[in-house]
């Protein structure tokens, strides 16, 4: 069969650049990005609605350690010494809390749509709705907040205040009721 759309020439010479380690770098490694800048911090009441979906009415935040230990490689934050630390500085560094998306944004719906497991809760919080003054909500990327620890706390302390916020100033809805309240329409 003869093609009519011209296909671009790339011979392995030309395409080694992209999956070659530099002389100098061990095989395997990858020069780190530059950190993002935050797009905002929001410690008083959020801007916008927002949702999370998981499975249950309480927040149950994975640690990086844990995660490894299963062989997992999603996790939400990292601990130092026990504790949860706030993200300090201008700059998304990484996972540091309990994440957060608007209802409608194309990830959420397609994230809440291919959730899986029982019990499968989603949370909406209303634009305008106080942060409580033990967190703070950073808009860390894209469509992607972070809701997260104002003050060093232990991760039971941090997955109780979450759950305690989320209990008192959320919605809580089904995954059906969710599609119904928020149809995704191509």
């Amino acid at each position: 069969m003869i093609s009519l759309i011209p296909r671009p020439s790339c011979s392995i010479a030309r395409c080694k650049r992209y999956y070659t380690t530099p002389p100098g770098r061990p095989a395997g490694t990858r020069k780190a990005g530059s950190p993002r800048p935050l797009l905002g911090r929001y410690p008083e009441v959020f801007p916008v609605e927002l949702a999370r979906v998981q499975s249950g009415r309480t927040v149950n935040l994975r640690d990086y350690e844990s995660q490894v230990k299963l062989k997992r490689l999603s996790f939400d934050l990292k601990t130092h010494d026990g504790k949860v630390l706030p993200a300090d500085g201008p700059n998304f560094l990484g996972p540091n809390g309990c994440s957060l998306r608007e209802p409608f944004s194309p990830t959420f719906q397609e994230v809440v749509r291919n959730f899986r497991g029982t019990n499968i809760v989603v949370y909406v919080i209303p634009e305008g709705t106080p942060v409580p003054k033990t967190l703070t909500l950073l808009h860390e990327h894209s469509d992607h907040f972070s809701l997260q620890c104002a003050q060093p706390m232990s991760l039971p302390e941090l997955n109780k205040e979450i759950t305690d916020f989320l209990v008192k100033s959320a919605r809580a809805i089904t995954k059906e009721e969710f599609g119904e309240e928020y149809p995704y329409e191509i």
